[in-house]
């Protein structure tokens, strides 16, 4: 599935122009392709539709299990394509409350909806100083650009 058949699945009030339509405006985004959706100390997160569509077809995800700790910086789980696999970050110190289980039988979810059914986690930060880092939809959307180019 392309970049332009998820294009629907992001509400356009939310969405920027081009490949930035794959960056919904109401989340924040780490250097690292996660997303972050802050609803007081608990925290909705997944990754981007740009990274997915750069891992191609997706073969396996790997998440942590409620009740585990995160650390900024340390991986806590991964997302395999069919040639290489991105390491999840976790955005903050926090503690997991609860994971999208169904992603690991369901991979066209998360390929389909990253921004919605395909949530990866949510998660409760320690320090909310630490999501002071995270890149807004324009900057993130600039950062995709350098790093893979224009596509439509």
């Amino acid at each position: 599935m392309g970049l332009a058949d998820r294009m629907g699945t992001i509400p356009k009030a939310q969405a920027s122009v081009g490949l930035g339509a794959m960056v919904p405006e109401d989340r924040t985004y780490t250097r690292n392709h996660e997303w972050v959706k802050l609803d007081a100390a608990i925290v909705l997160m997944g990754v981007t539709a740009p990274l997915l569509e750069a891992l191609g077809p997706l073969v396996a995800v790997e998440l942590p299990v409620p009740g585990d700790e995160m650390m900024l910086g340390v991986s806590l789980g991964a997302i395999e394509g069919l040639e290489t696999i991105h390491e999840i970050m976790p955005p903050a110190d926090a503690t997991i409350l609860e994971v999208n289980t169904g992603l690991e039988w369901d991979l066209d979810t998360l390929a389909r909806d990253p921004y919605g059914e395909g949530w990866l986690m949510k998660i409760k930060v320690h320090e909310p100083d630490q999501l002071r880092n995270l890149l807004p939809a324009g900057m993130y959307w600039n950062l995709c650009k350098k790093q893979w180019g224009e596509r439509e």
